[in-house]
């Protein structure tokens, strides 16, 4: 479940999420955690709750879709090992 609300005022919400993104990116030569507390203070100026999740953490959804995402790549190569081996058998 999701407890994000929409922001009281979308655009200035989306404008100063830019900003932050723009001042404090680490590809920018900024700080990684400097850039999270600012998106942070934008999210709660701006009346959207966090995702009650703590520290930046993974919601289930997240966690199961890269959990299945392994799965299926994990069987992809143990099948195409697979067929390499059934191939030089013949």
């Amino acid at each position: 479940m999701n407890s994000r609300r929409e922001p009281r005022d979308p655009v200035a919400y989306r404008r100063d999420r830019r900003q932050a993104v723009l001042r404090h990116h680490p590809d920018k030569g900024g700080d990684p955690d400097a850039l999270l507390r600012a998106l942070e203070e934008v999210d709660r100026r701006h009346g959207v709750a966090g995702s009650g999740r703590g520290d930046h953490g993974a919601s289930a959804e997240q966690v199961a879709a890269v959990a299945v995402t392994a799965f299926a790549g994990v069987a992809a190569v143990g099948l195409s090992v697979a067929m390499s081996i059934l191939g030089r058998r013949r």
